[in-house]
């Protein structure tokens, strides 16, 4: 007789689970704002064109710094398939931001304002040279920042697959 798969997700929820899931959905929304406060400036006076890939660079580098420094208390983590599968995803993020950093810092070289998108407001030559410089120094903050925890977390995976691999074979030296 086959097992309803139904009733898998009918068992009533674990309070633990369920107290992790708020914790990180508060932590991500706690991250957006935090995105949102950083590319505020940028957004007030430009129609910000690369909005997305510059909120990845901040959320990835939050983010995994979060999850690197607090990793044996993520329970989402347990699953080797799922440590597999961020640890491929990473290594595909790490060569994207790479160049799309390499990209902003190109189009910070060429210094038009039309490139990066259209004046919201009227930017006399002050006004552009504080937000190339805010920009430039945000990009460069959180573009490395997300490649450096990138790093860090496929480190992390790596040790954690070392230890568990370890102990298993300790197990069977021992037995």
């Amino acid at each position: 007789m086959q097992e309803c798969r139904l009733c898998f997700y009918l068992q009533p929820v674990n309070k633990a689970h369920l107290l992790n899931l708020f914790k990180e959905l508060l932590w991500v929304s706690i991250t957006m704002m935090l995105v949102y406060a950083i590319l505020y400036p940028v957004t007030q006076k430009i129609d910000y064109i690369y909005y997305a890939v510059n909120s990845a660079f901040i959320f990835v580098t939050l983010t995994y710094f979060r999850w690197s420094v607090t990793f044996k208390s993520l329970p989402f983590f347990r699953p080797a398939w799922i440590r597999f599968a961020v640890f491929t995803l990473n290594i595909v993020m790490f060569f994207y931001f790479a160049q799309k950093e390499q990209q902003f810092l190109m189009f910070y070289d060429s210094f038009y304002t039309e490139d990066f998108g259209f004046p919201k407001v009227i930017m006399y030559d002050e006004v552009k040279d504080e937000l190339f410089a805010y920009l430039r120094t945000e990009i460069i903050l959180f573009g490395t920042g997300s490649l450096l925890m990138i790093v860090a977390l496929n480190f992390r995976l790596l040790i954690s697959w070392w230890q568990y691999y370890k102990q298993r074979a300790n197990a069977l030296l021992e037995g």
